[in-house]
């Protein structure tokens, strides 16, 4: 553990290892609008990590006392079930030419992503509204399929914004559009060598937003991750204390981030983190 983490723990810090620039799709800042952005509020930990893409850290001029760990939120599968990573603290070039080679562009693949879909639908006879309004530079395919498709549609199956329609359709095999992924994402054993081999770790992203029982996610998931995020706009303190729990009972790591986009999606702070749990994040930040 280096001196400036030695120096902090302990204290109550200001952290957040989940923020988004504009390299994400729905970002809003560019880095350093970002990284300004959390300096103005005095925290002292963040880590940008953006969909499937190191390009921010091509960007970094980090002249603040704000401490920035190297991060990426990538896509993975687990039995064909697609799952979001955290993946932090790694060697910089490798994993960002990985990065660029596997996940290529957002355009490239959402694009990929809006022609399979198009193409189950129409197999299956599932109507889409306005096909050819769709850009792939400034939209998720899911997004623009969940305003396509009929409200009857979305009403049978309980899907009640593209959130919901995107988990759906990337993890219950049933679901009249569920898609591979495959087209677009890696096994998890793939992710976990390049962000092993480079000295980083791997950690589950938001366990309650996959649109099912947050027990068997961690179960289906634990035996490949470090460690998991145990805050990300939770609805209750109680949420913050399972997952903390769960990771201790485990032998995970944690994390605690808000998703935060630069808009009003979501909150800047990490909510009911305590200092237990700050140390135990600072432990593993090396």
């Amino acid at each position: 553990m280096d001196k400036k983490v030695k120096q902090l723990q302990g204290t109550k810090m200001k952290i957040n290892l989940h923020t988004h620039s504009n390299y994400s799709l729905d970002g809003e800042f560019n880095v350093q609008e970002l990284i300004t952005f959390f300096k103005k509020i005095n925290f002292d930990i963040i880590s940008i990590t953006d969909h499937n893409t190191c390009e921010a850290y091509k960007d970094i001029n980090n002249d603040s006392n704000i401490r920035i760990i190297t991060g990426m939120e990538a896509d993975a599968i687990i039995n064909n079930h697609t799952y979001d990573f955290l993946c932090y603290d790694f060697k910089l070039d490798e994993v960002y030419r990985y990065a660029k080679e596997k996940y290529e562009t957002p355009e490239k693949r959402q694009k990929k992503i809006f022609d399979a879909l198009v193409n189950i639908a129409k197999s299956k006879n599932i109507s889409l509204s306005n096909i050819e309004s769709y850009d792939s530079s400034k939209e998720y395919a899911h997004t623009a399929v969940f305003r396509m498709l009929d409200k009857d549609f979305l009403e049978k199956y309980n899907i009640k914004d593209a959130s919901d329609f995107y988990r759906v359709s990337t993890i219950e095999s049933s679901f009249p559009l569920y898609i591979d992924m495959h087209i677009v994402w890696p096994d998890i054993k793939e992710l976990l060598d390049i962000i092993h081999n480079n000295n980083g770790k791997v950690f589950l992203a938001h366990p309650y937003r996959y649109h099912k029982d947050v027990n068997e996610v961690l179960e289906e998931v634990k035996d490949y991750v470090d460690g998991i995020e145990i805050c990300n706009n939770p609805k209750s303190r109680e949420e913050v204390e399972y997952l903390y729990n769960y990771a201790k009972n485990n032998n995970l790591l944690v994390s605690c981030g808000s998703d935060y986009h630069g808009n009003d999606r979501y909150s800047i702070e990490c909510k009911y983190i305590n200092d237990d749990m700050i140390n135990d994040i600072l432990n593993w930040i090396n």
